[in-house]
Protein backbone atom coordinates (compact mmCIF):
# COMPACT_ATOMS: atom_id res chain seq x y z
CA UNK A 1 0.00 0.00 0.00
CA UNK A 2 2.79 2.12 0.91
CA UNK A 3 4.42 1.64 -2.44
CA UNK A 4 0.97 2.40 -4.39
CA UNK A 5 0.82 5.61 -2.67
CA UNK A 6 3.71 6.90 -3.60
CA UNK A 7 3.82 5.62 -7.11
CA UNK A 8 0.44 8.17 -7.36
CA UNK A 9 1.73 10.92 -6.00
CA UNK A 10 4.93 10.91 -8.22
CA UNK A 11 2.47 10.15 -11.14
CA UNK A 12 1.03 13.39 -10.45
CA UNK A 13 3.95 15.26 -9.74
CA UNK A 14 5.83 14.66 -12.49
CA UNK A 15 3.70 16.28 -14.69
CA UNK A 16 5.79 19.45 -15.61
CA UNK A 17 2.51 21.50 -15.51
CA UNK A 18 1.53 20.20 -11.91
CA UNK A 19 1.74 22.84 -9.15
CA UNK A 20 3.48 21.19 -5.60
CA UNK A 21 2.60 21.31 -2.71
CA UNK A 22 5.34 19.89 -0.51
CA UNK A 23 3.34 19.32 3.43
CA UNK A 24 5.20 19.18 6.20
CA UNK A 25 4.65 19.00 9.93
CA UNK A 26 5.94 22.49 11.14
CA UNK A 27 7.78 20.75 14.56
CA UNK A 28 9.69 18.60 12.78
CA UNK A 29 12.68 19.41 10.62
CA UNK A 30 12.68 20.31 6.95
CA UNK A 31 16.05 18.68 6.32
CA UNK A 32 14.10 15.27 6.67
CA UNK A 33 10.77 16.04 4.92
CA UNK A 34 10.07 13.32 2.38
CA UNK A 35 7.98 15.71 0.78
CA UNK A 36 10.29 17.96 0.09
CA UNK A 37 12.60 15.46 -1.30
CA UNK A 38 9.72 14.39 -3.53
CA UNK A 39 9.27 17.91 -4.73
CA UNK A 40 12.76 18.54 -5.08
CA UNK A 41 13.17 15.22 -7.25
CA UNK A 42 10.79 15.59 -10.24
CA UNK A 43 11.10 20.13 -9.76
CA UNK A 44 14.98 20.65 -8.56
CA UNK A 45 14.94 24.58 -8.49
CA UNK A 46 11.57 24.84 -7.29
CA UNK A 47 9.87 26.86 -9.61
CA UNK A 48 6.55 25.18 -9.20
CA UNK A 49 6.74 23.75 -5.67
CA UNK A 50 5.36 25.87 -2.22
CA UNK A 51 6.14 24.26 1.05
CA UNK A 52 3.33 24.20 3.64
CA UNK A 53 3.98 23.36 7.48
CA UNK A 54 1.17 22.06 9.26
CA UNK A 55 0.08 22.20 12.97
CA UNK A 56 1.80 25.34 13.68
CA UNK A 57 -0.39 25.27 17.18
CA UNK A 58 1.42 21.87 18.45
CA UNK A 59 5.17 23.51 17.99
CA UNK A 60 6.93 23.40 21.38
CA UNK A 61 7.19 27.07 22.75
CA UNK A 62 10.84 26.54 23.72
CA UNK A 63 11.59 25.55 19.89
CA UNK A 64 11.85 28.58 17.48
CA UNK A 65 10.83 27.79 13.67
CA UNK A 66 11.48 31.24 12.35
CA UNK A 67 14.32 29.51 10.01
CA UNK A 68 11.49 26.68 9.17
CA UNK A 69 9.01 29.57 8.33
CA UNK A 70 11.37 31.55 6.31
CA UNK A 71 12.07 28.59 4.37
CA UNK A 72 15.38 27.51 5.14
CA UNK A 73 16.83 24.36 7.11
CA UNK A 74 20.40 24.01 8.10
CA UNK A 75 21.06 27.31 6.68
CA UNK A 76 20.35 26.51 3.28
CA UNK A 77 17.67 27.84 1.15
CA UNK A 78 14.42 25.67 0.26
CA UNK A 79 14.25 24.54 -2.86
CA UNK A 80 10.69 26.32 -3.52
CA UNK A 81 8.46 29.44 -4.26
CA UNK A 82 7.36 30.38 -1.25
CA UNK A 83 6.96 28.49 2.99
CA UNK A 84 3.79 28.97 3.98
CA UNK A 85 2.49 28.17 7.10
CA UNK A 86 -0.90 27.17 8.77
CA UNK A 87 -2.66 26.17 11.92
CA UNK A 88 -4.99 22.77 10.47
CA UNK A 89 -9.11 23.43 10.60
CA UNK A 90 -10.05 21.85 14.03
CA UNK A 91 -12.58 19.16 14.53
CA UNK A 92 -15.84 20.33 15.56
CA UNK A 93 -16.02 19.70 19.38
CA UNK A 94 -19.98 20.19 19.14
CA UNK A 95 -22.21 18.73 16.71
CA UNK A 96 -23.63 22.23 16.10
CA UNK A 97 -20.46 23.73 15.20
CA UNK A 98 -20.97 25.30 11.45
CA UNK A 99 -17.90 25.36 8.93
CA UNK A 100 -17.72 29.05 9.83
CA UNK A 101 -17.23 29.12 13.59
CA UNK A 102 -14.85 26.51 13.49
CA UNK A 103 -12.98 28.66 10.70
CA UNK A 104 -12.89 31.61 13.46
CA UNK A 105 -11.54 29.09 15.86
CA UNK A 106 -8.52 28.32 13.31
CA UNK A 107 -7.94 31.86 13.07
CA UNK A 108 -8.14 32.92 16.29
CA UNK A 109 -5.42 30.18 16.93
CA UNK A 110 -2.89 31.63 14.06
CA UNK A 111 -3.32 35.28 15.18
CA UNK A 112 -2.20 34.24 18.59
CA UNK A 113 0.99 32.04 17.14
CA UNK A 114 1.96 34.91 15.11
CA UNK A 115 1.40 37.35 17.68
CA UNK A 116 4.33 35.51 19.44
CA UNK A 117 7.39 38.32 19.32
CA UNK A 118 9.41 36.21 17.71
CA UNK A 119 6.92 35.40 14.85
CA UNK A 120 5.24 38.73 14.65
CA UNK A 121 7.42 39.90 11.18
CA UNK A 122 5.83 36.97 9.71
CA UNK A 123 2.62 37.23 10.32
CA UNK A 124 1.53 38.80 6.70
CA UNK A 125 3.26 35.73 4.97
CA UNK A 126 1.45 32.87 6.72
CA UNK A 127 -1.71 31.19 7.50
CA UNK A 128 -4.62 29.78 5.94
CA UNK A 129 -5.90 32.96 4.21
CA UNK A 130 -2.46 34.14 3.13
CA UNK A 131 -2.04 30.65 1.61
CA UNK A 132 -5.38 30.91 -0.47
CA UNK A 133 -4.60 33.81 -1.72
CA UNK A 134 -0.91 32.78 -2.73
CA UNK A 135 -2.36 29.57 -4.31
CA UNK A 136 -4.68 31.19 -5.96
CA UNK A 137 -2.00 34.13 -7.76
CA UNK A 138 0.21 31.27 -8.43
CA UNK A 139 -1.89 29.46 -10.28
CA UNK A 140 -3.20 32.40 -12.23
CA UNK A 141 0.04 32.88 -13.62
CA UNK A 142 0.84 29.28 -13.80
CA UNK A 143 -2.07 28.98 -15.83
CA UNK A 144 -1.33 32.02 -18.33
CA UNK A 145 1.79 30.73 -19.09
CA UNK A 146 0.40 27.29 -19.86
CA UNK A 147 -1.86 28.94 -22.34
CA UNK A 148 -1.12 28.90 -25.27
CA UNK A 149 -0.48 25.20 -25.18
CA UNK A 150 -3.59 24.89 -23.28
CA UNK A 151 -6.17 26.42 -25.62
CA UNK A 152 -4.36 24.15 -28.72
CA UNK A 153 -5.14 21.27 -26.47
CA UNK A 154 -8.57 22.50 -25.35
CA UNK A 155 -9.64 23.60 -29.11
CA UNK A 156 -8.25 20.12 -30.15
CA UNK A 157 -10.69 17.97 -27.60
CA UNK A 158 -13.26 20.12 -28.45
CA UNK A 159 -13.62 19.15 -31.97
CA UNK A 160 -12.86 15.74 -31.21
CA UNK A 161 -16.03 15.83 -28.75
CA UNK A 162 -18.27 17.89 -31.00
CA UNK A 163 -17.27 15.29 -34.36
CA UNK A 164 -17.89 12.49 -31.67
CA UNK A 165 -21.62 13.94 -31.18
CA UNK A 166 -22.02 14.31 -34.43
CA UNK A 167 -22.02 11.11 -34.98
CA UNK A 168 -23.86 9.98 -32.32
CA UNK A 169 -26.65 12.08 -33.25
CA UNK A 170 -30.44 11.49 -33.80
CA UNK A 171 -30.90 11.08 -37.46
CA UNK A 172 -33.74 12.69 -39.05
CA UNK A 173 -34.90 10.22 -41.88
CA UNK A 174 -37.76 12.56 -43.65
CA UNK A 175 -34.40 13.80 -45.45
CA UNK A 176 -33.88 10.69 -47.00
CA UNK A 177 -37.84 10.44 -47.41
CA UNK A 178 -38.93 9.56 -51.35
CA UNK A 179 -40.79 12.77 -52.55
CA UNK A 180 -43.05 11.13 -54.73
CA UNK A 181 -44.67 9.37 -52.20
CA UNK A 182 -46.23 11.34 -49.83
CA UNK A 183 -46.21 8.31 -46.92
CA UNK A 184 -42.38 8.02 -47.08
CA UNK A 185 -41.12 8.31 -43.93
CA UNK A 186 -37.30 8.05 -45.05
CA UNK A 187 -36.67 5.15 -42.91
CA UNK A 188 -36.85 2.59 -45.83
CA UNK A 189 -34.51 4.78 -48.18
CA UNK A 190 -31.86 5.20 -45.25
CA UNK A 191 -32.03 1.35 -44.87
CA UNK A 192 -31.87 0.93 -48.51
CA UNK A 193 -28.92 3.16 -48.42
CA UNK A 194 -26.83 1.50 -46.33
CA UNK A 195 -27.42 -1.70 -48.17
CA UNK A 196 -26.07 -0.14 -51.29
CA UNK A 197 -23.27 1.43 -49.58
CA UNK A 198 -22.19 -1.55 -48.57
CA UNK A 199 -22.74 -3.84 -51.23
CA UNK A 200 -20.76 -0.91 -53.65
CA UNK A 201 -18.03 -1.45 -51.23
CA UNK A 202 -17.86 -5.09 -50.59
CA UNK A 203 -18.20 -6.05 -54.83
CA UNK A 204 -15.36 -3.28 -55.71
CA UNK A 205 -13.21 -4.84 -52.84
CA UNK A 206 -13.43 -8.29 -54.23
CA UNK A 207 -12.99 -6.98 -57.49
CA UNK A 208 -9.74 -5.13 -56.32
CA UNK A 209 -11.50 -1.38 -57.96
CA UNK A 210 -11.42 0.74 -54.59
CA UNK A 211 -8.48 2.21 -53.12
CA UNK A 212 -8.14 -0.18 -48.95
CA UNK A 213 -5.06 1.60 -48.18
CA UNK A 214 -1.14 -0.13 -48.02
CA UNK A 215 -0.88 -1.03 -45.05
CA UNK A 216 -1.56 -4.78 -45.95
CA UNK A 217 -2.88 -7.19 -48.58
CA UNK A 218 -6.64 -6.62 -48.50
CA UNK A 219 -9.80 -7.50 -50.78
CA UNK A 220 -9.79 -10.15 -53.58
CA UNK A 221 -6.41 -10.36 -53.99
CA UNK A 222 -5.78 -12.19 -51.06
CA UNK A 223 -8.46 -14.85 -52.20
CA UNK A 224 -6.38 -14.86 -55.55
CA UNK A 225 -3.43 -15.45 -53.37
CA UNK A 226 -4.68 -18.53 -51.68
CA UNK A 227 -5.68 -19.56 -55.37
CA UNK A 228 -2.37 -19.57 -57.42
CA UNK A 229 -0.32 -19.91 -53.83
CA UNK A 230 -1.25 -21.67 -51.28
CA UNK A 231 -3.47 -23.94 -52.91
CA UNK A 232 -0.62 -24.65 -55.95
CA UNK A 233 2.30 -25.29 -52.81
CA UNK A 234 -0.35 -27.42 -51.34
CA UNK A 235 -1.27 -29.65 -54.22
CA UNK A 236 2.83 -29.96 -55.80
CA UNK A 237 3.83 -31.69 -51.70
CA UNK A 238 1.53 -34.44 -52.69
CA UNK A 239 4.20 -36.88 -54.19
CA UNK A 240 2.42 -40.04 -55.55
CA UNK A 241 2.92 -43.33 -54.24
CA UNK A 242 5.44 -41.96 -51.37
CA UNK A 243 3.77 -43.53 -48.69
CA UNK A 244 4.27 -46.94 -49.62
CA UNK A 245 6.93 -49.17 -50.30
CA UNK A 246 7.89 -50.93 -53.61
CA UNK A 247 6.52 -54.00 -52.12
CA UNK A 248 3.24 -52.68 -51.20
CA UNK A 249 2.52 -51.12 -54.82
CA UNK A 250 3.48 -54.65 -56.42
CA UNK A 251 1.11 -56.20 -53.98
CA UNK A 252 -1.60 -53.56 -55.19
CA UNK A 253 -0.96 -53.95 -58.81
CA UNK A 254 -0.88 -58.21 -58.48
CA UNK A 255 -4.30 -58.12 -56.47
CA UNK A 256 -5.96 -56.60 -59.66
CA UNK A 257 -5.48 -59.21 -61.60
CA UNK A 258 -7.71 -61.10 -59.67
CA UNK A 259 -7.29 -64.80 -60.73
CA UNK A 260 -6.29 -64.42 -64.46
CA UNK A 261 -2.88 -64.20 -64.60
CA UNK A 262 -1.47 -60.98 -66.25
CA UNK A 263 1.46 -60.25 -68.37
CA UNK A 264 0.93 -57.18 -69.95
CA UNK A 265 0.10 -53.93 -68.29
CA UNK A 266 -3.01 -54.45 -66.55
CA UNK A 267 -5.48 -51.57 -66.66
CA UNK A 268 -7.30 -52.12 -63.62
CA UNK A 269 -3.94 -51.76 -61.62
CA UNK A 270 -3.12 -48.55 -63.47
CA UNK A 271 -6.75 -47.04 -62.59
CA UNK A 272 -6.28 -48.58 -58.69
CA UNK A 273 -3.17 -46.75 -58.02
CA UNK A 274 -4.03 -43.72 -59.98
CA UNK A 275 -7.32 -42.57 -58.20
CA UNK A 276 -5.44 -43.56 -54.54
CA UNK A 277 -3.62 -40.26 -55.65
CA UNK A 278 -6.35 -38.45 -57.04
CA UNK A 279 -8.00 -38.92 -53.69
CA UNK A 280 -5.65 -37.18 -51.78
CA UNK A 281 -5.87 -33.82 -53.67
CA UNK A 282 -9.46 -34.00 -52.17
CA UNK A 283 -8.37 -32.92 -48.85
CA UNK A 284 -6.42 -30.11 -49.56
CA UNK A 285 -8.83 -28.51 -52.52
CA UNK A 286 -11.99 -28.74 -49.37
CA UNK A 287 -9.52 -26.67 -47.92
CA UNK A 288 -8.83 -24.38 -49.52
CA UNK A 289 -12.49 -24.12 -50.15
CA UNK A 290 -12.95 -23.46 -46.49
CA UNK A 291 -10.15 -20.42 -46.51
CA UNK A 292 -11.97 -18.75 -49.49
CA UNK A 293 -14.91 -18.42 -47.61
CA UNK A 294 -12.68 -17.23 -44.12
CA UNK A 295 -11.38 -14.50 -47.01
CA UNK A 296 -14.88 -13.31 -48.33
CA UNK A 297 -16.35 -13.18 -44.77
CA UNK A 298 -13.44 -10.63 -43.91
CA UNK A 299 -13.83 -8.88 -46.49
CA UNK A 300 -17.54 -8.26 -45.98
CA UNK A 301 -16.73 -7.54 -42.40
CA UNK A 302 -14.15 -4.64 -43.84
CA UNK A 303 -16.43 -3.45 -46.53
CA UNK A 304 -19.13 -3.45 -43.83
CA UNK A 305 -16.57 -1.06 -41.56
CA UNK A 306 -15.16 1.05 -43.94
CA UNK A 307 -18.46 1.93 -45.79
CA UNK A 308 -21.60 2.02 -43.29
CA UNK A 309 -19.50 2.94 -39.90
CA UNK A 310 -21.56 5.41 -39.25
CA UNK A 311 -25.11 2.71 -39.56
CA UNK A 312 -22.53 0.76 -36.84
CA UNK A 313 -22.58 4.06 -34.40
CA UNK A 314 -25.79 5.02 -34.68
CA UNK A 315 -27.78 1.89 -35.57
CA UNK A 316 -25.67 -1.19 -34.30
CA UNK A 317 -28.29 -2.98 -34.74
CA UNK A 318 -29.05 -2.64 -38.08
CA UNK A 319 -25.32 -2.51 -39.14
CA UNK A 320 -24.64 -6.05 -37.14
CA UNK A 321 -28.34 -7.43 -39.01
CA UNK A 322 -26.21 -6.63 -42.39
CA UNK A 323 -23.08 -8.41 -41.32
CA UNK A 324 -24.95 -11.89 -39.99
CA UNK A 325 -27.48 -12.18 -43.29
CA UNK A 326 -23.50 -11.66 -45.35
CA UNK A 327 -22.24 -14.47 -43.20
CA UNK A 328 -25.44 -16.63 -43.04
CA UNK A 329 -25.43 -16.11 -46.53
CA UNK A 330 -21.46 -17.19 -47.01
CA UNK A 331 -22.25 -20.36 -45.21
CA UNK A 332 -25.33 -21.42 -47.45
CA UNK A 333 -22.38 -21.03 -50.49
CA UNK A 334 -19.72 -22.54 -48.55
CA UNK A 335 -21.68 -26.11 -48.22
CA UNK A 336 -22.96 -25.78 -52.19
CA UNK A 337 -19.24 -24.92 -53.32
CA UNK A 338 -17.62 -27.85 -50.97
CA UNK A 339 -20.68 -30.10 -52.47
CA UNK A 340 -19.50 -29.02 -56.29
CA UNK A 341 -15.73 -29.14 -55.42
CA UNK A 342 -16.49 -32.51 -54.40
CA UNK A 343 -18.21 -33.42 -57.82
CA UNK A 344 -14.72 -31.75 -60.04
CA UNK A 345 -12.11 -34.09 -57.72
CA UNK A 346 -14.97 -37.68 -58.24
CA UNK A 347 -14.96 -36.30 -62.09
CA UNK A 348 -11.25 -37.51 -62.34
CA UNK A 349 -11.81 -40.94 -59.99
CA UNK A 350 -14.84 -41.71 -62.21
CA UNK A 351 -13.31 -41.50 -65.69
CA UNK A 352 -9.23 -42.59 -65.93
CA UNK A 353 -8.52 -40.62 -69.66
CA UNK A 354 -5.10 -42.96 -70.48
CA UNK A 355 -6.40 -41.19 -74.14
CA UNK A 356 -5.92 -37.73 -72.94
CA UNK A 357 -3.27 -36.12 -75.26
CA UNK A 358 -1.05 -34.67 -72.46
CA UNK A 359 -0.49 -38.23 -71.45
CA UNK A 360 -0.17 -39.97 -74.27
CA UNK A 361 2.91 -37.34 -74.99
CA UNK A 362 4.38 -38.27 -71.96
CA UNK A 363 4.15 -41.95 -73.42
CA UNK A 364 5.75 -41.09 -76.52
CA UNK A 365 8.77 -39.40 -74.74
CA UNK A 366 8.94 -42.19 -72.26
CA UNK A 367 9.24 -44.64 -75.60
CA UNK A 368 12.28 -42.60 -77.29
CA UNK A 369 14.14 -43.20 -73.97
CA UNK A 370 13.68 -46.50 -72.44
CA UNK A 371 13.11 -50.01 -73.81
CA UNK A 372 9.67 -50.99 -75.43
CA UNK A 373 7.69 -54.24 -74.46
CA UNK A 374 5.12 -54.94 -76.77
CA UNK A 375 1.30 -56.36 -76.71
CA UNK A 376 1.62 -59.02 -79.71
CA UNK A 377 -2.39 -58.93 -80.27
CA UNK A 378 -2.54 -54.82 -79.95
CA UNK A 379 0.40 -53.35 -80.75
CA UNK A 380 0.63 -51.03 -77.45
CA UNK A 381 3.87 -50.70 -75.38
CA UNK A 382 4.45 -51.55 -71.97
CA UNK A 383 7.52 -49.48 -70.86
CA UNK A 384 9.77 -51.58 -68.10
CA UNK A 385 12.51 -48.50 -67.29
CA UNK A 386 12.41 -47.80 -63.60
CA UNK A 387 11.47 -43.86 -62.66
CA UNK A 388 14.89 -42.36 -61.11
CA UNK A 389 12.61 -41.34 -57.67
CA UNK A 390 11.41 -44.89 -57.18
CA UNK A 391 9.47 -45.76 -54.17
CA UNK A 392 11.92 -47.57 -51.34
CA UNK A 393 11.89 -51.14 -50.37
CA UNK A 394 12.57 -53.56 -52.64
CA UNK A 395 10.46 -56.94 -52.03
CA UNK A 396 11.33 -60.55 -51.95
CA UNK A 397 11.72 -62.89 -54.68
CA UNK A 398 10.68 -60.26 -57.92
CA UNK A 399 12.27 -61.11 -61.52
CA UNK A 400 13.85 -58.19 -63.14
CA UNK A 401 10.95 -58.38 -65.37
CA UNK A 402 8.49 -57.82 -62.35
CA UNK A 403 10.52 -54.92 -60.89
CA UNK A 404 10.93 -53.33 -64.08
CA UNK A 405 6.73 -53.63 -64.64
CA UNK A 406 6.34 -52.48 -61.24
CA UNK A 407 8.58 -49.57 -61.56
CA UNK A 408 6.88 -48.76 -64.69
CA UNK A 409 3.41 -48.46 -63.16
CA UNK A 410 4.53 -46.17 -60.86
CA UNK A 411 6.05 -44.02 -63.51
CA UNK A 412 3.07 -43.69 -65.70
CA UNK A 413 0.98 -43.15 -62.30
CA UNK A 414 3.54 -40.15 -61.30
CA UNK A 415 2.69 -38.68 -64.84
CA UNK A 416 -1.17 -39.29 -65.01
CA UNK A 417 -1.10 -37.65 -61.93
CA UNK A 418 0.85 -34.59 -62.70
CA UNK A 419 -1.42 -33.88 -65.57
CA UNK A 420 -4.30 -34.40 -63.55
CA UNK A 421 -3.26 -32.01 -61.12
CA UNK A 422 -2.38 -29.49 -63.35
CA UNK A 423 -6.24 -29.57 -64.30
CA UNK A 424 -7.36 -29.77 -60.56
CA UNK A 425 -5.53 -26.91 -59.66
CA UNK A 426 -6.90 -25.31 -62.19
CA UNK A 427 -10.34 -25.91 -62.17
CA UNK A 428 -11.06 -25.80 -58.46
CA UNK A 429 -10.83 -22.16 -57.53
CA UNK A 430 -13.00 -21.41 -61.23
CA UNK A 431 -15.42 -23.61 -59.23
CA UNK A 432 -15.08 -21.62 -55.58
CA UNK A 433 -15.15 -18.32 -57.92
CA UNK A 434 -18.41 -19.48 -59.57
CA UNK A 435 -20.60 -21.25 -56.67
CA UNK A 436 -19.06 -18.76 -54.04
CA UNK A 437 -17.67 -15.47 -54.82
CA UNK A 438 -19.69 -14.79 -57.82
CA UNK A 439 -23.05 -16.21 -56.31
CA UNK A 440 -22.55 -13.23 -53.32
CA UNK A 441 -21.53 -11.09 -55.86
CA UNK A 442 -24.34 -11.04 -57.77
CA UNK A 443 -27.09 -11.88 -55.30
CA UNK A 444 -26.50 -10.29 -51.95
CA UNK A 445 -28.16 -6.98 -52.88
CA UNK A 446 -31.45 -8.89 -53.12
CA UNK A 447 -30.75 -11.41 -50.33
CA UNK A 448 -30.25 -8.19 -47.99
CA UNK A 449 -33.60 -6.32 -49.39
CA UNK A 450 -35.75 -9.07 -49.24
CA UNK A 451 -33.90 -9.87 -45.14
CA UNK A 452 -34.19 -6.37 -44.12
CA UNK A 453 -36.22 -4.19 -46.31
CA UNK A 454 -39.78 -5.25 -44.61
CA UNK A 455 -40.64 -2.55 -42.47
CA UNK A 456 -41.56 -4.86 -39.09
CA UNK A 457 -37.76 -5.60 -39.56
CA UNK A 458 -35.84 -2.60 -39.87
CA UNK A 459 -38.54 -0.32 -37.55
CA UNK A 460 -36.92 -2.24 -35.15
CA UNK A 461 -33.27 -2.36 -36.03
CA UNK A 462 -33.64 1.17 -36.50
CA UNK A 463 -34.13 2.44 -32.56
CA UNK A 464 -31.37 4.05 -30.94
CA UNK A 465 -29.82 1.61 -28.28
CA UNK A 466 -29.63 2.43 -24.79
CA UNK A 467 -25.72 1.97 -25.14
CA UNK A 468 -25.51 4.94 -28.04
CA UNK A 469 -28.08 6.99 -25.80
CA UNK A 470 -25.64 7.03 -23.28
CA UNK A 471 -22.68 7.98 -25.20
CA UNK A 472 -24.56 10.75 -26.82
CA UNK A 473 -25.08 12.02 -23.34
CA UNK A 474 -21.56 11.42 -22.23
CA UNK A 475 -20.41 12.86 -25.24
CA UNK A 476 -22.55 16.23 -24.89
CA UNK A 477 -21.54 16.99 -20.69
CA UNK A 478 -17.80 16.40 -21.66
CA UNK A 479 -18.38 19.44 -24.49
CA UNK A 480 -20.17 21.44 -22.34
CA UNK A 481 -17.27 20.95 -20.29
CA UNK A 482 -14.28 21.81 -22.61
CA UNK A 483 -16.27 25.06 -23.67
CA UNK A 484 -16.46 26.29 -19.76
CA UNK A 485 -13.05 25.61 -19.69
CA UNK A 486 -11.95 26.94 -23.17
CA UNK A 487 -14.11 30.29 -21.94
CA UNK A 488 -12.35 30.36 -18.64
CA UNK A 489 -9.07 30.31 -21.13
CA UNK A 490 -10.01 32.73 -22.89
CA UNK A 491 -10.88 35.69 -20.06
CA UNK A 492 -7.66 34.58 -18.11
CA UNK A 493 -5.65 35.39 -21.38
CA UNK A 494 -7.91 39.19 -21.10
CA UNK A 495 -7.17 39.43 -17.16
Amino acid sequence: MHQEIEDLVMGYIRNPKAIILAVHQASNDLGVSRGIGAANWVDPEGLRTICVLTKLDLVDNADNISERLGGRAGGDAIKCLRTVGVINTPLPQLPSQSEEELRKIQDAEEQKFFNQPRYRDLKELHGTRNLVDYLSTVFVEHLKGSLPQLRKDLDAVRVIYEERLEKLGTIDFSRYAYKGNPNSTGEFEYVVGAIEKFCTSFIESINGRIDLGHGRLRGGVRVEQLFNSLYWDNLDYIYPLSDITKAEAWNIIKNAGGITPQIFLNPVAFETLVRREIEAMRAESQSCVILAHSEVLLISQEAADDSIKDVKIKYPALFQAIVDDVADFLTEKLKKTKKMVSHGIDMHLDYINVKNRHFQAALEEVKATRPLLTRPESGHALLTTPDPKGIDGLPMGLTSEEEEECDLYVALVRRYFSITRDTVRDTIPKIIVRFMVKKIERKIRNRLMAHLGDKEVYSSLLAESEHVAANRREAQARLENYELAVQLAKDLAIA
